[in-house]
């Protein structure tokens, strides 16, 4: 109990996650790949606006990489705002952690599945220590139940 009233103590705790901003080398690099095929497949298939499509199914598909997400975490769970959509869920519905670097999985399984690619969380945290605070309040909440 008292490990969670130490927790309770940081939050509510919020940040926004900007890979692209956090690694602007990267997000040129990948910039230029994107026009490049663009250019690319409106040579190939001779009309301008196959290029435009190709431009824009590239943007979206690596819209995560490049657009912000907001994170708010508090005792009751975690929230995600990103593209005008909110996503919120109990700190319970998850069931194991999995912490690389300031990067964490949450996911609703006791252990790997298949299904975790599309029902788990992946959050981007400010740091390491956030990471670790995610976990620890995990794991608290599951050994709760």
């Amino acid at each position: 109990m008292q490990q969670l009233d130490e927790i309770n103590s940081c939050l509510p705790l919020s940040w926004t996650a900007h890979r692209a901003a956090e690694n602007p080398k990267k997000a040129i690099t990948i910039l230029i790949i994107i026009v490049l095929s663009g250019i690319g497949a409106a040579f190939y298939m001779e009309a301008l606006i196959w290029g435009f499509f190709a431009i824009i199914i590239l943007f979206i598909g690596l819209s995560g990489f490049f657009l912000p997400r907001k994170y708010l975490i508090d005792s009751t769970g975690i929230r995600e705002k990103y593209l005008g959509q909110e996503r919120i869920t109990s700190w319970y519905y998850f069931r194991r952690t999995v912490v690389v670097g300031s990067d964490i999985l949450l996911s609703p399984y006791n252990k790997r599945t298949v299904m975790e690619r599309f029902r788990a969380w992946n959050v981007h945290t400010p740091d390491n220590d956030t990471a670790n605070l995610i976990a620890k309040l995990v794991e608290i909440k599951t050994a709760e139940k």
